[in-house]
């Protein structure tokens, strides 16, 4: 039982994690002034325990859940990048958010250092968003479940099989056999 309780929990928390992590905030924007890493962070840790690479299509953010997909826009040139979150800024960070090197070249501002930018979450790459909407063409009134009425089945015939106490002379039986039916030696 403990087992059962154990998983239950465990796949508790995996839901609330991938709730969590996108679809929960998918479609908030915000703008603000990007920024981008500096070198030295290069092959540190970053707050996921990914090792930093300016490389990568990867960003820091205050508030957003890590692993949080973004896509943020160059508001002076509308140039895009799509970015994954994975690491932390200090909320004291007057920033909206902090790039990688590779994502602030996509975002052509790396000469000005700084650029203002619209930051919107969206739903992670290669997945599906999830959302319900009820057909118009669907009944609103309540629709009363059908009872399923047991089926009579009638009881199987009775057959009985009688003990042969005679022994099979083989030889005898393959000679009353039709010819396409006896054994080829």
């Amino acid at each position: 039982m403990k087992r059962i309780t154990a998983l239950n929990v465990l796949f508790t928390l995996v839901f609330v994690f991938i709730c969590s992590s996108g679809f929960a905030q998918a479609g908030k924007t915000e703008t603000g002034t990007a920024s981008f890493y500096h070198d030295k962070f290069v092959g540190r840790k970053t707050a996921n325990g990914e090792i930093y690479s300016q490389e990568k299509l990867t960003a820091a953010h205050k508030s957003l859940p890590l692993g949080t997909w973004v896509k943020v826009t160059n508001l002076n040139n509308d140039s895009v990048v799509i970015v994954r979150i994975n690491d932390r800024m200090p909320q004291w960070n007057k920033r909206a958010i902090d790039l990688t090197e590779k994502a602030a070249r996509q975002l052509n501002f790396i000469s000005s250092g700084l650029t203002k930018v619209k930051v919107e979450v969206i739903p992670t790459p290669g997945t599906i968003p999830l959302v319900i909407e009820r057909p118009s063409d669907l009944p609103t009134e309540h629709i009363p479940l059908i009872k399923p009425t047991p089926m009579v089945v009638p009881a199987a015939p009775v057959v009985e099989l009688a003990t042969i106490n005679d022994p099979i002379d083989w030889e005898v039986f393959e000679m009353n056999l039709p010819q396409n039916q006896k054994k080829k030696k």
